[in-house]
């Protein structure tokens, strides 16, 4: 992605440095919402969905890159024919106790051609592999110490596995977590530093000083917590 203008992306990336990715233009609005400070600004997603480093930090490493990969589970091809439509719209849509109970009627059917079967099957392995390491996942978020970023997983992960083991499992980490005193606090000082952060630009030199003092502060207020050490580690970049 780059705020450059279209012609200027086409020219540089596409003609001279010979770019087979897709190029995207976004608006100013966006790099400040993603907090992009400099090109190229890189994020690391990891094979769960979660943020496993942002531009301050260093750019994984290749032997990072490839344990990561190592993780990532794809969907079993599907082949492209309307009887397996039902198949990859459950996928597409998170439905994935509706697909447990599909894919555990179906293959209980005599009736089933081999081709099927072979399809069914695999899609069922998929299915209990991932949800496996939801629940593994569960028991990571539970540690902390990012409460808050592990509330917001948390959630999502009751919602996509709701009546599977995976969803209760989450819930009763939720609710734990809206139990406890200290996970209570390091939650309210996440909220607090998540809002501090959305009042400053810090593209814009007056208020990246400003954001500079005010983390500062923040980090000294809230000593002790997560969040004031993010705070303290942001302080200066």
């Amino acid at each position: 992605m780059s705020d450059e203008q279209e012609g200027k992306i086409e020219q540089t990336f596409v003609k001279q440095l010979g770019a087979k990715y897709p190029m995207a233009k976004i608006a100013p609005a966006a790099t400040r919402a993603y907090g992009i400070r400099f090109y190229p600004s890189i994020y690391c997603i990891a094979p769960d969905g979660t943020v496993h480093s942002v531009p301050d930090d260093r750019m994984p490493s290749e032997a990072t890159i490839e344990e990561l990969l190592q993780q990532v589970s794809l969907t079993p091809p599907t082949p492209d024919e309307p009887r397996y439509g039902p198949l990859r719209q459950m996928w597409q849509k998170r439905q994935h106790k509706k697909l447990r109970d599909y894919l555990a009627r179906m293959l209980q059917q005599d009736r089933l051609d081999d081709a099927m079967r072979e399809v069914f099957t695999a899609h069922q392995s998929e299915l209990e592999r991932r949800h496996q390491r939801q629940l593994e996942r569960i028991e990571k978020l539970a540690r902390g110490p990012d409460y808050y970023g592990a509330l917001q997983r948390l959630e999502r992960i009751a919602d996509d596995w709701k009546g599977m083991p995976a969803a209760r499992r989450a819930a009763e980490q939720i609710a734990r977590f809206k139990r406890d005193k200290a996970i209570k606090k390091e939650l309210a000082a996440s909220k607090a530093l998540a809002k501090l952060l959305a009042k400053y630009d810090p593209s814009k030199i007056v208020q990246a000083r400003k954001l500079d003092e005010a983390l500062h502060k923040f980090a000294k207020k809230h000593d002790g917590t997560y969040a004031g050490e993010q705070a303290a580690r942001k302080v200066g970049k």
